[in-house]
């Protein structure tokens, strides 16, 4: 029978194992059956140095059941095979499965430094491609912020810091714990609470301290000073630096003659109450966070590279104040970190209650801003703990927290009294105090070493030797917990920040994607408002358009008929002997009988002869004289009709200067071509004769002329009678009259002279004018005529388009090297 196999894959970056099970150390792979204790270890992070004791016992009991054994094989870093295989040998050579028990490393991971690299070099170069979106471009200030935020926010992430934020109730010792591990009784313990500062303590090579200061106008502004033995040095020339230097150094004990007693010195200060005397107002401007830059050379963490930062906070259950504010600033703290450890202090006496239940539920809901899956607890104040209360279990709850918590035992005190040694000066007294009591009870037999009462998951005990302590400071419990916090520097710190960077960077490209995707969105919007907005407008100017029409006066012939009337009477006046001429023509042209019947085949001759002798007679002495002559009809008429036109294509002229802000460069061009084809006036006709359409206007000529001469009997009555008459008849067609239903009927010469004219020069007028318009119109159809007052906001969303999507194709390499660069990696 083969030997059995479970496969162990645990992620470094994300903090997940999973467990697959195999009859055979080929597979076929199967999920775990329900019921299997290793399910509680899956989808939940979990630091695996911490559980692989447990895993290891469960894999050992539950699926080492044959005489063959089985295999763990594992994925997963280096160091954490190194310790697995430690565990597996301790196992088998404990005899406790049915088989052998063995480990194989299948497959490992990018090691912390060297994924770091690669995204800092990643961050390089989208750094560069985004420059000009960074904060302090033009781009950046005046559009969105979305891009370079999200870029500058990988700088915090992926920096040397490693934050240590110390958290806990008020009056656990959060200040001493600080003071402990950084080996200097620097933070004040015994501070107002209601202005107890957020305090950042930075492991530096210098001393400083960063202070945030409110002006009269409400602006805040940071002020670094130098820490001198003396007192306070600001590293800016502002005036408000320097003022508020001075103002802190008047306050400082004289006796201070070390950094570390001005820093404190300082601190002290800025707790004080600002109403307490009226010149300590300044405080109520100082604002709540300060950081304190100093070396950790009393400190085992003065030896690790990294530049770890603790935040000490004020705590959040005295009934003293109102706590909302520190409440909030604690969540604004723990909200704006990236790969923090976590570190609960409590006391023993409150370690079950409401008020670390909400500090625990906090620090859950900002889990994924700790590099830690497992938050380290610290039981504070032991000096004050008989053995036998140390011994006591602490509840199920906070042990099982994320899994298997580490629970750690130290008195802040003794580790400050063993570490400043047996003549050190004190400047807490009651310090002092705590510290000879808990001398005393070492020195006799109550000695207790906390580190022994310490709970780690994964059994890692250091001894004193492997810290390089003295037992007395070992006994503290102080260098158990630099040991730990160590640890999770060198173990846990780089994969979080390179899975924080990581994401940072590919949050930053989608960002872009985002902002690229939205402004085609928005350029798209635009385009569209600018077609409706350009529609809209169109619309406008072609119904403004439409009413321009071209404006003919209707009483224009009545009006020049009128003018040319004493014309017509003068005309009219002279027909009778028009007509008598007329009538002696006839004679030379008959010389048969009139009431010869023969002489009948001659009377349409009479006939034609009359009508084309007064047709002349009417186009000579009546049209030309009032139509040709100079300031005659036409002319007048001409006048008054280019009149017309020229007012309207003024009009026209008008519109389109008027509208000329709508209109493109190009538009204008074109309209002004427009204008200018079109502006040539039609050709005005001439006037035919005044009887041209009345060609039997005088019919019958002879037959009349017979019945004169028959009914006057008399040559020179018939020949006067006969012209009256028909001069008669020939002024009633020429003169306008009134119809028997009273309707006006214009006359011969009025309809021909002015109306015909008139009206048929309109008809061409009004075609001319249709076309002019029609040419506009054609111009306002062009896509490029209309002038949108979007185009140059569209023009830079289009460029701001092109310049992301270029960005980003230099990018492909990089995105795709950081989507694989967290995959596991076959040995």
């Amino acid at each position: 029978m083969d030997r059995k196999a479970t496969r162990v894959e645990y992620d470094p970056y994300t903090s997940n194992v999973s467990f697959r099970v195999a009859q055979s150390v080929d597979g076929p792979w199967e999920e775990l059956s329900e019921g299997s204790g290793l399910l509680k270890y899956m989808n939940c992070p979990i630091l695996f140095s911490n559980c692989v004791a447990n895993i290891v016992s469960l894999i050992n009991d539950r699926h080492n059941s044959v005489p063959e054994g089985l295999e763990i094989q594992f994925y997963g870093p280096d160091d954490d095979y190194a310790i697995l295989e430690r565990v597996v040998k301790r196992t088998d050579d404990q005899q406790g499965g049915t088989g052998p028990l063995s480990c194989r490393h299948m497959g490992t991971y990018r090691t912390a430094n060297e994924t770091l690299e690669i995204i800092r070099r990643d961050y390089a170069a989208i750094e560069d491609e985004f420059s000009s979106y960074l904060p302090g471009s033009e781009y950046y200030e005046s559009t969105s912020k979305a891009i370079g935020d999200t870029i500058v926010k990988f700088e915090d992430t992926i920096s040397d810091a490693v934050p240590v934020c110390v958290i806990g109730n008020y009056s656990v010792g959060k200040s001493a714990l600080i003071n402990a591990l950084i080996g200097e009784e620097v933070l004040p313990s015994k501070v107002n609470p209601s202005t107890a500062k957020n305090v950042k303590v930075v492991r530096s090579e210098r001393y400083a301290i960063t202070l945030s200061y409110t002006d009269e106008t409400g602006k805040a502004q940071s002020y670094v000073f130098s820490i001198e033995k003396t007192g306070l040095a600001p590293e800016s020339e502002d005036i408000i630096a320097c003022d508020l230097a001075k103002k802190l150094n008047d306050r400082i004990d004289s006796s201070c003659d070390m950094e570390i007693a001005v820093a404190r010195n300082v601190l002290n200060i800025l707790n004080q109450d600002a109403n307490l005397r009226p010149e300590n107002e300044f405080l109520e401007h100082c604002g709540s966070n300060v950081v304190l830059e100093m070396p950790f050379d009393n400190s085992l963490l003065g030896k690790t590279g990294s530049r770890i930062e603790f935040f000490d906070t004020p705590g959040s259950d005295n009934a003293e104040v109102d706590q909302k504010e520190h409440k909030e600033a604690l969540a604004e703290l723990l909200g704006h970190q990236t790969n923090a450890l976590p570190i609960l202090v409590t006391s023993r006496d409150r370690v079950v209650g409401d008020d670390n239940d909400a500090i625990m539920r906090m620090l859950d809901e900002y889990a994924n801003n700790f590099a830690s899956p497992s938050c380290l607890i610290v039981i504070s104040k032991c000096d004050r703990l008989a053995k036998a209360q140390l011994d006591e279990p602490v509840s199920t709850k906070i042990k099982n927290w994320h899994g298997k918590s580490i629970i750690l035992y130290v008195t802040q005190i003794g580790a400050l009294g063993a570490r400043k040694g047996p003549d050190a000066s004190w400047f807490d007294e009651s310090y002092e105090e705590f510290y000879e009591e808990w001398k005393d009870k070492q020195s006799g037999t109550r000695r207790v070493s906390l580190p022994e009462h310490n709970t780690y998951p994964c059994d890692r005990q250091v001894t004193a030797e492997d810290m390089c302590v003295d037992q007395q400071l070992f006994d503290t419990g102080i260098p158990s917990l630099e040991y730990e916090i160590q640890y999770y520097v060198e173990h846990y710190s780089k994969y979080k920040k390179s899975a924080r960077g990581r994401k940072d960077l590919l949050d930053a490209l989608t960002v872009v994607k985002e902002e690229l995707d939205q402004l085609k969105k928005d350029t798209a919007k635009k385009k569209e408002e600018a077609e409706q907005r350009k529609a809209k407008k169109k619309a406008e100017l072609l119904k403004e358009l439409d009413s321009l029409r071209i404006s003919i006066d209707p009483r224009l012939a009545a009006r020049l008929e009128q003018d040319f009337e004493n014309d017509l009477d003068a005309y009219c006046a002279g027909l009778n002997d028009a007509f008598g001429e007329l009538y002696d023509a006839f004679g030379e042209l008959d010389n048969a009988e009139l009431d010869n019947t023969s002489g009948q085949d001659n009377l349409p001759s009479l006939d034609g002869f009359a009508n084309e002798r007064i047709r002349d007679h009417c186009q000579v002495n009546l049209v030309d004289k009032v139509y040709l002559s100079e300031n005659g009809a036409q002319a007048r008429i001409l006048a008054s009709m280019v009149g017309f036109a020229e007012d309207y294509a003024k009009a026209l002229q008008e519109y389109v200067a008027k509208n000329e802000s709508h209109f493109t460069e190009v538009g204008r061009k074109q309209l002004r071509e427009c204008l200018e084809q079109n502006s040539s006036l039609p050709e005005f006709g001439e006037v035919n004769s005044v009887l041209g359409n009345y060609h039997a206007l005088f019919d019958k000529i002879a037959s009349a002329k017979h019945a004169w001469m028959m009914f006057a009997k008399n040559a020179d009555e018939a020949r006067e009678k006969w012209a009256q008459s028909k001069a008669k008849y020939l002024e009633q067609r020429l003169r306008n009259r009134t119809s028997l239903l009273g309707n006006p009927v214009p006359g011969v010469f009025s309809k021909t002279v002015f109306d015909e004219p008139i009206g048929e020069y309109s008809k061409k007028l009004r075609e001319w004018a249709d076309d002019y318009k029609k040419g506009i119109i054609k111009q306002l159809d062009s896509d490029n005529v209309i002038l949108s007052d979007m185009e140059d906001e569209i023009a830079s969303l289009e460029v701001q388009v092109s310049d992301l999507k270029t960005r980003l194709d230099n990018m492909s390499d990089v995105e795709r090297e950081l989507n694989t660069l967290l995959d596991r990696m076959e040995r």
